[in-house]
């Protein structure tokens, strides 16, 4: 499982996120299923909503993995 795919699970939904984000929940989904990773821009944001259930560095890896 990808660190954003976890992400989306601690916080409830991909709507829930992009609400949290301030995107639209379309942007997630993109994420999710075409990118397998969040923006770097977005990383510390996610971090935080899932009160760093998933970290910073989680995030990260999912860059670097392809």
């Amino acid at each position: 499982m990808t660190a954003i795919a976890k992400a989306v699970e601690v916080v409830g939904s991909q709507t829930a996120l992009a609400k949290v984000l301030g995107v639209k929940q379309a942007y997630v989904w993109n994420w999710l299923k075409l990118h397998k990773r969040a923006p770097a821009k977005y990383i510390r944001r996610i971090a935080q909503a899932t009160d760093y259930q998933v970290t910073e560095s989680d995030l990260l890896i999912d860059h670097e993995v392809k």
